[in-house]
């Protein structure tokens, strides 16, 4: 063998030893790299579920912080609504005033017979049993709807809802 044949096939045997060499270490740092990596996304799905599970125990402490709130909420608003009904039962029937009925006559001074007396007349200006009905669901409505606002203002406030 020539001197030129032995310095090419030596200079083939380093090119191929360094291909070898490049392809070994390739082959070790990439699967160097897929460990970390594997790691990495391990940790990362550990963390991830931390992070869920935690969530899920903040969301169930805040419902329940919720729920109480709610809770006395819907409690006072319903002794509200409940003292309110228990008023309206009590009172009497509603009467038109005269600021209401201006013109309206108030009945004779004098009594027509000789047992009358110039007393007042305890059924002039009463409402009719069914207007007296009416009037008195209609307050027991618009009360439960304001005590309903109140509640939930009281709720937002309650729980830092309110800037």
């Amino acid at each position: 063998m020539s001197a030129l044949e032995r310095l090419l096939a030596a200079v083939l045997l380093v090119i191929v030893v360094t291909f070898c060499a490049v392809l070994g270490l390739r082959w070790y740092g990439g699967r160097q790299y897929d460990a970390g990596h594997a790691a990495a996304v391990a940790e990362r799905a550990q963390a991830d579920a931390k992070a869920v599970l935690k969530r899920a125990d903040d969301n169930a402490a805040l419902a329940a912080r919720q729920d109480a709130a709610n809770t006395t909420i819907t409690k006072a608003k319903d002794d509200e609504i409940a003292d309110l009904r228990k008023r309206l039962a009590a009172a009497g029937r509603l009467r038109v005033g005269s600021a209401v009925c201006p013109d309206r006559p108030t009945g004779p001074a004098q009594a027509e017979s000789a047992t009358g007396g110039d007393g007042t007349d305890p059924s002039a200006g009463l409402v009719s049993a069914a207007a007296d009905r009416d009037l008195k669901q209609l307050i027991a409505d618009v009360e439960t709807d304001l005590a309903t606002g109140r509640s939930c203002q009281r709720f937002l406030r309650d729980n830092g809802l309110v800037p």
